[in-house]
């Protein structure tokens, strides 16, 4: 894949869709989109849009913004096979992404301001054009849809926006009625994702008298045979670990759990009664889906745990366990100044996150000869091992948990056992097959955005999943968008976006799609054909499906400009 100001439109045409001006502006084709939010799947989601329209880099946000090339995948599958090196869906067309958080993609789409993305070129100057969909894993819930609808603040943790009522004039530091202009919010998933446990399996590096270095790895009971990990961990045990009430990981709950052995390596000379290895927490500094997914999950698991200090699903973390925030400009060791054990070291982004975790330094020069660190934190599943393999996110090697759930069952996270999670979980007035039933309510309404998705609220039943082969820490990557769109190039671009999405077998094959081979699973069949129905092609007859400005509908009252 190329940078972003340089990109072949396909073929052999040498034509760059987003060119530098003479002004020094980007300048883009009419059919290009622009969009950002969670974190969580955005390796997984770039590669799936460099495999539907023409391939980009991954922008991360930050300052400076990060860019990042993904390696193109190649779905073998007889006739359905797609190399996407080498071929695309539409050739006239990108969609860009910025991995930022779940928090500042439903700002962006709330505002239609694109500053909440940041910049989004190398010269970290230029900000995108507009505003066209955010992904997120938390799911906007009535009082959000009440806010879009109406007016209102939205908060997504320190920040917030404020938007007017339709009809009323934009005031200073407020944004137009989003729905007078843009229609009503859609909201669905896209996939289910679980959230890993995440740790390095270096716990020690010592550096020897002839310059040699040895390092120690915890000693884990349950390996997997694809050496990604395999720390078995219940509830009771990791909501002490998050709560700041386990802070060692010679704790006795966790040499319970590893087959009454110690993790301490056998080749480690350090006696067992000496063997300390402090355990940190570390947790996301931003306003963050995996967050929302994490604090919604210890909510309901922890709830009677003396202590527990998570009420409920926030994608920010309890105030009373935020530490320090580490600067990703930095090394990673030493430790932050002010770290303390019991309280999250924080870090902005999977990225962030991921790098204070990583055992990367070495002992002696500025550092001691002798370093032990034991970092744990939650992410997604694109950030370890082996999916990490596929996705090239960091070269880390880290290592994931693995969780009891709510049957007794030991569940590694992958994508089998994140759809297990989701269960038999039907889309709202639809049958057995994800037809519209206008008659069947029990799941809500389709013209209400927030019945699409599982609420942030520890009483939804994704917060702790009971099927018997399901992975317990689990959650949903959805799109956010308009009902309506500036212009038909734009439209057509989203519409064919979700249309691949949600029938091409490089989207929706469990086991080597695009999903899978990151650790995350597609939707039942049933939800992605009331979702085309629905949103798509509008066969349910609701009128709800996303269209251009001016066209007959929804999208042709009065103010709508489109998004």
């Amino acid at each position: 894949m190329l940078s972003l100001k340089h990109r072949l439109l396909g073929g052999a045409a040498l034509a760059l869709t987003a060119v530098a001006t003479s002004t020094g502006a980007l300048a883009y084709a009419s059919g290009d989109v622009f969009a950002g939010g969670a974190a969580l799947p955005a390796p997984d989601f770039r590669i799936r849009l460099d495999c539907y329209a023409l391939p980009t880099e991954l922008i991360i946000k930050g300052t400076p913004p990060q860019f990042k090339q993904l390696p193109p995948f190649n779905y073998v599958a007889g006739k359905k096979s797609q190399d996407c090196s080498t071929k695309h869906i539409i050739n006239n067309a990108t969609i860009y992404y910025v991995s930022a958080t779940s928090g500042s993609g439903i700002l962006a789409e709330f505002s239609h301001d694109p500053t909440f993305y940041g910049h989004v070129d190398h010269g970290d100057s230029q900000y995108f054009p507009s505003v066209q969909f955010a992904v997120s894993e938390t799911p906007l819930g009535p009082t959000d849809v009440g806010i879009w609808d109406n007016g209102g603040t939205e908060t997504q943790g320190s920040q917030s926006v404020t938007v007017v009522a339709p009809g009323q004039d934009v005031g200073q530091g407020q944004y137009p009625s989003p729905y007078e202009h843009y229609g009503q919010v859609v909201q669905f998933p896209m996939s289910v994702d679980p959230l890993t446990i995440a740790y390095d399996p270096t716990y020690e590096k010592v550096l020897n008298a002839d310059s040699t270095i040895t390092s120690y790895h915890f000693h884990i009971k349950y390996t997997r045979k694809d050496d990604s990990g395999g720390l078995r961990l219940d509830a009771p045990t990791y909501c002490k670990i998050f709560n700041g009430q386990i802070t060692n990981w010679n704790d006795p709950a966790l040499k319970a759990l590893n087959g009454n052995q110690s993790l301490k390596d056998p080749a480690d000379p350090t006696s067992e009664g000496a063997w300390s290895v402090p355990l940190q927490i570390v947790g996301r500094s931003d306003s963050a889906g995996a967050t929302a997914i994490f604090t919604r999950h210890l909510a309901k698991v922890c709830e009677n745990l003396s202590g527990n200090q998570y009420a409920d699903g926030a994608s920010t973390l309890p105030a009373g366990l935020r530490g320090p925030t580490y600067n990703v400009q930095n090394p990673n060791y030493p430790p932050v100044s002010g770290e303390t054990l019991g309280k999250f070291t924080l870090a902005p982004g999977m990225d962030g996150v991921a790098k204070y975790i990583a055992f990367t330094a070495t002992p002696g020069g500025s550092n001691p000869d002798k370093i032990i660190l034991g970092r744990v934190t939650y992410l997604s599943t694109d950030y370890v091992l082996p999916y990490v393999l596929e996705t090239g996110q960091n070269s880390y090697n880290l290592n994931t948990a693995t969780l009891k759930n709510a049957s007794g069952k030991f569940i590694a996270p992958n994508a089998a056992s994140a759809r297990a999670s989701f269960g038999s979980l039907q889309p709202p007035q639809s049958d057995a097959n994800g037809h519209y039933d206008s008659g069947n309510i029990q799941n809500g309404l389709r013209t209400n955005p927030q019945d699409w998705s599982q609420p942030i609220s520890k009483t939804a039943f994704i917060a702790n999943p009971t099927a018997k082969k399901g992975y317990p820490l689990v959650g949903t990557a959805n799109f956010i968008g308009y009902t309506c769109y500036q212009s038909a190039d734009k439209t057509k671009t989203i519409l064919g976006l979700l249309k691949y999405g949600d029938t091409a077998a490089i989207n929706t094959d469990g086991q080597k799609g695009i999903l899978a081979v990151s650790g995350m699973s597609p939707l039942p069949k049933y939800w992605y054909t009331a979702i085309e129905e629905t949103f798509v092609n509008n066969s349910a007859g609701i009128g709800i499906n996303i269209n251009t400005a001016g066209q007959p509908g929804p999208c042709s009252a009065q103010g709508i400009t489109g998004g």
